[in-house]
């Protein structure tokens, strides 16, 4: 559920090598090349989608779910998105909207059993649309968050969401702290990216909706989009066709170094970042965004809604933040001097790497989910130059 920018290169190739991908879906020389930049990458699993003219083109899975084994990643292969799953809950929040139980300006306390103020700014409301957009003043508690993450012991966390959220946010609570839990500045100030802020939008969902946030997106999402291999905890799955998350260090030829496999995990704050999916079902949430609301011909969301859900909220503020998405996601000048600026997501956990982006003009996306973090790509030099001179052609 931590935002990084490390799979840059690997959206070059998806973006800009569409047509390509399309050619070559089933060809050995393509596949071939694929695997050789993973390899490069030290990329253990990987499964990949592209996305034309509004609809599912291509899809590619390459690699091990488990290292040094025989499981191999197939199309059916659930992988952990970490933040990728943001705008999915979004996407919860977006269609209570469209059914008029919600305004995006309203304040998170018309509908939370227990006030969230911020200490600071006590005059201030906290809203829903502050709350999308990552300008609420709500701030990330890494001291409080990562020691509840259930590594190494791996499973679902024991905690359940309305607990932890109250208990992160209401004085007096668990995990209360005045400093560390909120900002100086005050709510619709400034800009900060906080997945806590995604686990109260959970909250809400379920407050609003009046369901437990798994059955609401269950019954009014997944289930009205095909959405049929997405899940947000492991118990909910019936199968085993899990990618495992690998931790992976600087390795070379000479001198290299095995991926730790980990076991798979989760955390009381799951709405920001726990859901495992397919490349093919999340296809499924971006063909929304580029068919006006329909997916397979047939309205799921108004156009209205879906406008909104792209455009950039508060300017003056976060010039580049839309409803979950940015604009500004891979934050490297060097690509937006190649690139149009995108929505866009980036998603990274202890063994996870994701990224999606798309083009609402071209109507063209690009999903790319991995068990092994690339921390290889940015410092490998040879590679990413290797990625621009592609681009270049």
């Amino acid at each position: 559920m931590i935002k990084r920018v490390w799979l840059l290169p690997v959206v070059f190739l998806l973006i800009q090598l569409q047509p390509q991908l399309v050619a070559q879906s089933g060809n050995s020389d393509w596949d071939q090349y694929f695997i050789k930049k993973m390899d490069r990458a030290h990329i253990v699993g990987l499964q990949a989608a592209s996305i034309q003219n509004g609809e599912l083109y291509w899809l590619g899975s390459y690699g091990m779910k488990e290292y040094n084994s025989e499981k191999r990643v197939n199309d059916s292969t659930l992988f952990m998105i970490a933040s990728c799953s943001k705008p999915v809950t979004a996407l919860g929040i977006m269609l209570l909207y469209e059914r008029g139980k919600l305004e995006l300006d309203d304040p998170v306390n018309k509908y939370l059993p227990f006030s969230v103020i911020n200490p600071h700014h006590r005059e201030k409301d906290i809203t829903i649309r502050m709350l999308l957009t990552h300008t609420s003043s709500l701030r990330d508690n890494w001291d409080i968050i990562s020691p509840l993450y259930t590594l190494p012991e791996g499973g679902d966390s024991p905690l359940e969401l309305y607990q932890y959220v109250r208990d992160y946010f209401k004085e007096g609570g668990q995990y209360y702290d005045p400093d560390s839990n909120f900002h100086r500045y005050g709510p619709g100030d400034k800009y900060d990216y906080c997945n806590m802020g995604y686990a109260m939008l959970g909250l809400l969902i379920e407050q609003i909706s009046g369901q437990a946030f798994t059955n609401f997106m269950q019954e009014d999402i997944f289930e009205p989009l095909g959405m049929h291999s997405s899940f947000w905890f492991l118990s909910e799955i019936p199968h085993s066709n899990i990618a495992r998350p690998h931790e992976v260090h600087h390795s070379t030829k000479r001198n290299p170094v095995e991926p730790k496999i980990l076991n798979h995990y989760g955390y009381p704050d799951f709405p920001d970042g726990q859901l495992r999916t397919t490349v093919s079902d999340y296809a499924q949430v971006i063909k929304l965004m580029l068919n006006e609301g329909k997916v397979n011909g047939r309205p799921y969301l108004m156009p209205a809604t879906v406008e909104e859900f792209l455009k950039i909220q508060y300017p003056s503020v976060a010039k580049y933040q839309a409803i979950a998405w940015n604009y500004n996601e891979f934050e490297n000048f060097i690509y937006y001097l190649l690139m149009p600026r995108l929505p866009s997501h980036t998603g990274a956990d202890p063994g996870v790497a994701t990224v999606v982006s798309f083009n609402p003009v071209k109507r063209t996306g690009a999903i790319i989910f991995s068990n092994s973090p690339t921390t290889s790509f940015l410092g490998r030099k040879i590679f990413y130059q290797e990625m621009i001179k592609k681009l270049l052609k």
